[in-house]
Formats: structure tokens, sequence, C-alpha cells
């Protein structure tokens, strides 16, 4: 695996987390994603390949991997659009990079 991919769970289903140098907020797919997760809050993305902008719902979602256990909030594309990749964003990433300094209780 490459340093910028991780093994990890999404609300409880495996997925590889890809680090998005250009992100700012987490995309995740809607196959994973439960009805009380929507924060009623949408956002515009523009993915890199992506001919304009949309607008996409919000949910909180659970993160859990080589760094622990996080609960941020992500973007939620169409099931089609999904690569089977969670990219992680610049302020996600960096709490996952701290996270991983400090030693987990055994």
């Amino acid at each position: 695996m490459s340093p910028h991919t991780s093994m990890g769970k999404e609300n409880g289903f495996p997925v590889l987390n890809l680090r998005d140098m250009g992100s700012s907020i987490d995309v995740m797919c809607l196959k994973v994603v439960k009805p009380e997760m929507f924060t009623g809050v949408h956002v515009w993305v523009q993915q890199p390949l992506d001919d304009a902008p949309m607008c996409l719902p919000l949910v909180e979602v659970e993160l859990k991997g080589e760094c622990g256990h996080l609960i941020t909030k992500a973007a939620v594309v169409r099931n089609k659009a999904d690569k089977g990749r969670y990219l992680l964003e610049n302020r996600t990433a960096a709490i996952v990079e701290k996270m991983k300094k400090i030693p987990v209780p055994q």
C-alpha cells in the first residue's frame, strides 16, 4: 500500500482510506450511510474529474482504523460514483496522524 492509503472501517464496513491532498471535505459512498446519519446540511463539492460542482448531503460518520476511533463529517456521493474508497480531507488526515502518535491502551 502507498503511504497515502490505509485500511479501516467506515460505519463498520471495511474500506480503503485514501488521503486526498487537495480535499477540503471527506467524501464517502451512500451504500454505508444510515438515514439517522444525515445532518440536514448540504455542501457544494467539485471533485477533480467532475465537470461542475455537486450539492451533496453531509453525514456524521464513524471511522475506525490503525489510528483508533474518530467521528467526523463527510459528503455523500451516489453509489454509482463509489470507487470503494473513503477520501480523507486535510483536517481529518491531520487528526488521524496525531492519533497514530498517541499510544493505544492494551
